[in-house]
């Protein structure tokens, strides 16, 4: 009985965990992990050479000025010195910047404020409509004519904002705009600034958002479908008890991403929206991007408080994509890890 257990067979005559010998086979005797490690980097060694133009730019952009991070535990910066080991080995250390964000700021809290709103909205509005639409094509009958809609629904995710705020501002125009003439609406007009930022972000990225979606759907196995089909299944039936939990994986990584980026509006619409009547400039449009470019850059006087701001968003960002992977993890079983 003893050998019967060494050998690893189990009583039903299949396989169990592999024995000591097993494991150590695959290695040969006397050699090292890192010496093994090695020999699979000179048998890859064709393959690895295509990371090194990726890793260098990743260092070069990302990791390399992560050391502007020290500027935000700065007393101050001689912008003078164009050496930055400079500024990172002189001035005082101070918290001080990071509590100014709190304190005496009468523009940040505004700027959060609607960071978030935009943000809620988008998620509530945006991110549904990329499956609906996914869904919608994916019931065509005709493939082609849904890859053909596809593609004409995502033409305006290639087009800068620039562009797309001009063209809006052309249409809603009241003088010789197409709908301005009718409804009297002015682009730049306040009370419209958070709904008409929503809605070019849905105009513009509702056609792309919605291929992620579309290629999981394509890739169900049909016949699922068929025999939903012969226990009586309707079409709506078959998205909601089929087509949804098929793209969950899909839909709840897409999901966490979009709550890890809840403090970023972005920046090149609504500076552009911003600019198309200065004179109303108010506190309801500034958002945390455009109310940090504006320390940072508009009055560059204060690079350790702008800095702390960066930091702070952030930190913010990622509690934001902790807590998401941690409710969709709960909620969907699905998650980043």
């Amino acid at each position: 009985m003893k050998e019967y257990l060494q050998t690893g067979e189990t009583a039903a005559g299949g396989a169990s965990a592999p024995s000591e010998e097993a494991r150590t086979r695959k290695r040969p005797e006397g050699r090292s992990f890192w010496r093994t490690e090695m020999r699979r980097v000179v048998k890859h060694r064709r393959l690895i050479v295509f990371l090194v133009p990726a890793a260098f730019f990743t260092i070069l952009f990302s990791y390399i000025p992560m050391l502007g991070i020290v500027f935000a535990f700065k007393e101050t910066i001689n912008l003078n010195q164009g050496d930055i080991l400079w500024n990172v080995t002189h001035g005082g250390w101070t918290f001080n910047n990071f509590l100014d964000i709190f304190y005496e700021n009468e523009e940040f809290f505004p700027a959060v404020a609607n960071t978030l709103i935009i943000n809620v909205i988008r998620l509530a509005i945006c991110f549904p409509l990329s499956i609906l639409v996914a869904v919608q094509l994916s019931e065509l009958k005709s493939q082609n004519a849904a890859k053909v809609i596809l593609i004409i629904l995502s033409i305006p995710n290639f087009l800068s904002w620039v562009i797309v705020i001009g063209i809006w501002s052309g249409v809603l125009h009241p003088d010789y705009g197409v709908l301005g003439r009718f409804t009297g609406f002015i682009m730049g007009q306040n009370q419209w600034f958070k709904p008409l930022v929503v809605f070019l972000s849905a105009w513009k990225g509702a056609g792309w958002g919605c291929i992620l979606y579309y290629s999981a759907i394509v890739a169900i196995d049909k016949t699922y479908y068929e025999s939903a089909t012969l226990e009586g299944a309707n079409r709506l039936q078959k998205i909601w008890y089929l087509t949804i939990p098929s793209i969950l994986p899909t839909i709840a990584l897409t999901l966490v991403l979009n709550i890890a980026g809840m403090m970023a509006v972005g920046f090149e619409q609504i500076y552009t929206m911003m600019k198309i009547n200065p004179g109303e400039l108010l506190l309801s449009q500034q958002v945390l991007d455009t109310y940090i470019y504006d320390v940072s850059i508009t009055h560059g006087e204060d690079i350790p408080f702008a800095t702390a701001l960066g930091v702070f968003n952030g930190i913010i960002g990622l509690t934001l994509m902790l807590t998401g992977n941690y409710i969709t993890s709960k909620t969907l079983k699905r998650g980043l890890w």
